[in-house]
């Protein structure tokens, strides 16, 4: 009988099931009208998304996501006298940037690269109060790699954030600055920085506030008084390519994140705040890219909103 075949067939065993995963390119955007303020509201239909000027398909997610944050600390002798008040900064960490949903990592580097507390174990503020003055390198880069290997393999639902908190120098990493980038742009993490001031060089610190404590559903227990308008020229000098060579500003503006400059207790927390609020403001775009052409692809985010300017990252790099 022709259905006794049939049913045969199908309870066979049939061969193994080969799934092949499907790699998105996510792209966070901010997007500011002509005052400054972000614009809210935006539908998919109000944006383009262009690799090498082509229009993708993609998806808009316009919830929150929550944060992996791989936060990367300098422990070295050239930042001894910031260090005790780095060493508080674990509450902000935890409540103005990490939130109730996200997870954190810390990694300290001078001489060595270690971490001090991984995404599965540990608690934020005590890895932070652990924080003292260590050898005379500053493997910057070395542990910067560490943290993008630590969130590579966190789930594709997190936002992946490396933030750099240190001066914007290297000394004895073996890995060099372009390779960093590159794995940053492979793994859609964005990178943030909050820089330190260097010896003999010019330091200009940002001037923002946050409000605190405030409303009992922002996050923490605080409310972000930043307005993200004061972002907009820091934000439109990366986009023109002026990072110089300033590792802080390379990265950052590479993988569409921001660089801010502190040099108080106040002022790094309040830093730690914005990158925080940047990060529950922002539009991800996320489409599967052209497998065919690996490699690195310029892309361009466009807004049918008139007088309003995105930012997002320039580009990114698929793998052979």
């Amino acid at each position: 009988m022709l259905w006794l075949a049939i049913a045969a067939f199908l309870a066979a065993p049939q061969g193994p099931v080969i799934r092949v995963p499907v790699h998105l390119v996510s792209v966070p955007a901010l997007v500011f009208a002509g005052d400054g303020k972000c614009v809210a509201g935006l539908e998919a239909s109000d944006f383009q998304v262009l690799d090498e000027g082509r229009p993708q398909h993609f998806t808009l997610d316009t919830d929150y996501l929550p944060p992996s944050v791989a936060v990367v600390v300098q422990v070295s002798a050239q930042v001894r006298q910031y260090l005790p008040f780095i060493s508080k900064a674990g509450s902000a960490v935890e409540d103005l940037l990490v939130g109730e949903n996200g997870e954190a990592a810390i990694i300290t580097y001078d001489d060595f690269v270690t971490v001090r507390k991984d995404f599965e174990a540990g608690e934020t503020r005590a890895a932070f109060r652990k924080i003292s003055v260590g050898g005379k390198r500053s493997r910057m880069i070395d542990a910067a790699m560490a943290g993008v290997d630590l969130l590579k393999q966190q789930p594709a639902s997190r936002s992946r954030v490396l933030l750099l908190i240190g001066q914007p120098s290297d000394r004895g990493s073996q890995a060099d600055l372009e390779a960093l980038r590159e794995e940053a742009e492979r793994e859609n993490v964005t990178i943030f920085a909050l820089a330190l001031p260097q010896f003999n060089k010019a330091f200009i610190e940002d001037t923002f506030s946050l409000q605190g404590p405030g409303f009992k559903e922002e996050r923490g227990g605080y409310k972000a008084g930043v307005d993200l308008s004061k972002l907009v020229p820091t934000l439109a000098h990366e986009s023109e390519g002026q990072v110089g060579a300033d590792p802080f500003a390379m990265l950052t503006h590479a993988t569409g994140g921001t660089l801010l400059h502190f040099r108080t207790q106040r002022a790094l927390e309040d830093a730690v705040g914005i990158v925080g609020t940047e990060l529950r403001s922002v539009y991800t775009l996320s489409f599967p890219p052209d497998s065919t052409q690996p490699g690195y692809h310029n892309l361009k985010v466009e807004v049918n909103v008139p007088g309003a300017v995105p930012y997002a990252r320039p580009g990114y790099r698929l793998p052979q």
